[in-house]
């Protein structure tokens, strides 16, 4: 391809490279943007509301209204979940009550609401904390019951402990929240003030990269063990998933980003090491495309979609979902767009199947047609940030960035418009909503309530939670992208001794999302991946000091694998030392070189008896860098796309061979370590 010739996702992306200030990003007022701000008002003013009807029954018994106990009690129920037993003032009422508040809304409602995006688990709860004032009945207060459940008289301890726990609840919520916003705020004032200082600190960073070797190059021993851990769980027979993990408690270990992540490294693999080999490593590939459409993988929307959205929506890509139909995306058309194999292409050739009890029943999709469901929600603005939610009602930057980057692949690959008809549009919103006051991505929002820390647990200020986006953002908004990493790499981390640490804090202490205990493997691979795209020599070279003091690396020699590190965090890393400067941007904006059709390809070897190392093209040879991942010896290889009826040698050996009418050929190499096997023409 001629470098000088950008393609038509270039000149998209090209509008965006240039770097917006933080002044230019992010809320035009306070902390939320205005989309963001409308909804909280929307949420504070329904609870405003409630609370004038659940003190109203009160109010009128001070009064000297006669209101009963049970209306009076089932109004505290409005001010906070549980309110109406504690306001019964029983023994057992108080405690249910308070359990109620605590645990049942607080920690088991959150959650629900953060796994299913739903008001379900949190309103149940509300509405069970406002019926249990039913209990405040005169009938209930005799005796034991009396102190149990509700005494005969008057419960004022009750009604103020209701109103106290209301006061704790809200009020430690608004407390932390306003700390967070300090944070910001106080961290956007540092950023802006050392703006141009950050900015120019990376452009140096980038500017000294060396690029010698970036052109053409072969998988090293490190890369190549990643690369046969990987290919050893992927290269099997459709539905065998015993490669992978399978955690309890799954969080980024679940099937949806587990196959994705290992894809994108296979991805980047084939594009910038091995352009010109399919065999084994195609097949894995389309061993992780069926991955995604299988029940185990994609079944889960049944219930989610259902408890959710309150829709019985078993389609996994139809509606929302991103975290399924925005991971899978690159993989999807990047298989196609480097292979040129156009099998996806076909309609119905997805087929998505979320039944495991009916395995024949299929949502099927064209390639053509999943990009079309994230376009058209995309396009119609269908969530109020216009981002596609992940779990129901919650959107994610990172999730979304998946989809764009596929979408961006099949406009390259087929010269469609579908990200231009969108990206003006996607700019602002993500910007104003999904971009903090102090220049970083939101980690996620929420579209049901507008209030950023909804459930509480998401409460904090971390300038590390969106570490991933710039990456995958490099090749979208290039300028955004570029900007955060100036300014985490300025001012969150740090080299000492030749090893990259987070400022004010322990590598030992991170907490690790994808096993959920103490880890520094995820946002380690992380900071890896950024910084080898972005050329940071000295920050990737002290990550890779921290992973031998801080890891431990597994003793089987024939694999790259660390102890108690997940599959999906091991394809990280592998994306990390896959990298080089620019080879994302490049792998998404520009695609493999018209060698990597044209010339020669080698079609099948056996694994892990063969690894490939190194497999390009110039024209009319074929370059490949050979090791023997079994005992040394002669191996079979099949090349194809050679001319029919020439005679090609192998350089620097006796090896003579004609290739068949049909241009393939079956060679036997001896491999004996790594092993270089040009494949030429002979002199006519």
């Amino acid at each position: 391809m001629d470098i000088a010739v950008k393609t038509n996702v270039e000149k998209l992306t090209d509008r965006f490279s240039s770097i917006p200030r933080i002044e230019e990003t992010g809320p035009k007022k306070g902390f939320n943007g205005e989309a963001m701000a409308r909804l909280a008002l929307r949420s504070r003013l329904i609870y405003a509301v409630a609370c004038l009807i659940g003190i109203t029954p009160v109010v009128l018994k001070l009064l000297g209204v006669n209101v009963s106990a049970q209306l009076v009690a089932m109004g505290f129920g409005f001010l906070v979940p549980g309110g109406g037993f504690i306001a019964c003032g029983g023994v057992l009422t108080i405690a249910f009550g308070l359990f109620t508040a605590f645990y049942l809304w607080k920690k088991k409602g959150m959650w629900y609401q953060d796994i299913y995006g739903t008001v379900a688990g949190i309103l149940g709860f509300w509405l069970l904390g406002i019926l249990g004032g039913l209990l405040c009945h005169p009938r209930l207060s005799n005796g034991i019951w009396g102190i149990l459940v509700t005494p005969g008289i008057t419960p004022f301890w009750g009604w103020i402990l209701a109103v106290v726990t209301a006061c704790f609840l809200w009020g430690r919520y608004e407390y932390r929240v306003r700390q967070t916003y300090k944070h910001i705020a106080q961290a956007r004032k540092i950023r802006i003030e050392t703006f141009d200082e950050a900015i120019g600190e990376l452009q140096a960073v980038m500017d000294s990269y060396d690029k010698s070797g970036d052109e053409e190059r072969e998988l090293d021993d490190d890369q190549l063990k990643l690369a046969r851990y990987l290919l050893n769980a992927s290269v099997r027979e459709l539905g065998d998933f015993s490669g992978f993990d399978h955690f309890k408690r799954p969080v980024l270990t679940d099937n949806r980003y587990q196959f994705p992540s290992v894809g994108y490294a296979l991805m980047i693999m084939q594009a910038k090491y091995t352009p010109n080999f399919r065999g084994y490593l195609t097949k894995a590939q389309r061993f992780i495309i069926d991955a995604i459409t299988d029940p185990r993988t994609c079944g889960y929307w049944r219930k989610t979609s259902l408890i959710g959205y309150w829709e019985n929506n078993p389609d996994p890509i139809k509606k929302a979902n991103i975290m399924l139909s925005g991971w899978m995306m690159p993989v999807m058309t990047g298989y196609g767009a480097q292979s040129g194999d156009r099998r996806y292409e076909e309609e119905g050739a997805l087929k998505f199947r979320p039944f495991a009890d009916n395995l024949e029943k299929s949502y099927d999709y064209s390639l053509r047609g999943a990009v079309e469901c994230l376009y058209k929600q995309y396009h119609s603005k269908m969530y109020p940030y216009m981002l596609i939610p992940c779990e129901p009602h919650v959107a994610f930057p990172i999730c979304n960035s998946y989809g764009i980057l596929g979408m961006l692949i099949y406009d390259r690959d087929h010269g469609t418009h579908y990200c231009e008809d969108i990206f003006d549009d996607l700019y602002k919103y993500l910007s104003d909503n999904f971009v903090e006051a102090e220049g970083s991505f939101a980690l996620r929002r929420q579209y049901i309530y507008g209030l950023r820390f909804m459930p509480e647990s998401q409460i904090g200020y971390d300038p590390m939670a969106d570490v991933q986006n710039y990456l995958m953002y490099a090749p979208i908004f290039p300028g955004l992208a570029k900007r955060n990493y100036a300014l985490v790499r300025k001012h969150a981390l740090e080299v000492k001794d030749g090893i990259t640490y987070i400022k004010g804090r322990k590598w030992e202490d991170i907490f690790d999302m994808s096993t959920m205990k103490k880890n520094p493997s995820l946002v380690m691979s992380n900071l890896e991946m950024v910084a080898a795209e972005y050329g940071d020599t000295e920050i990737l070279e002290g990550l890779r000091n921290a992973e031998k003091l801080f890891l431990e690396r597994s003793k089987d020699p024939t694999y790259f694998k660390f102890k108690d590190v997940p599959l999906v965090v091991m394809a990280n890393f592998a994306i990390g030392r896959f990298l080089r400067q620019g080879d994302w941007k490049d792998i998404i904006l520009r695609g493999p070189a018209e060698t990597a059709f044209t010339g020669p390809v080698l079609t099948d070897c056996h694994f892990p008896g063969v690894l490939v190392a190194k497999a390009m093209s110039h024209g009319t040879d074929l370059d490949l860098v050979l090791v023997n991942g079994e005992d040394a010896g002669p191996q079979n290889i099949t090349i194809e796309q050679l001319v029919p009826g020439e005679d090609y040698m192998i350089e620097g050996s006796d090896t003579r061979f004609k290739a068949g009418e049909d241009g393939k050929a079956v060679v036997t190499v001896v491999l004996d370590g790594r092993t270089p096997v040009h494949i030429v023409r002979t002199a006519s």
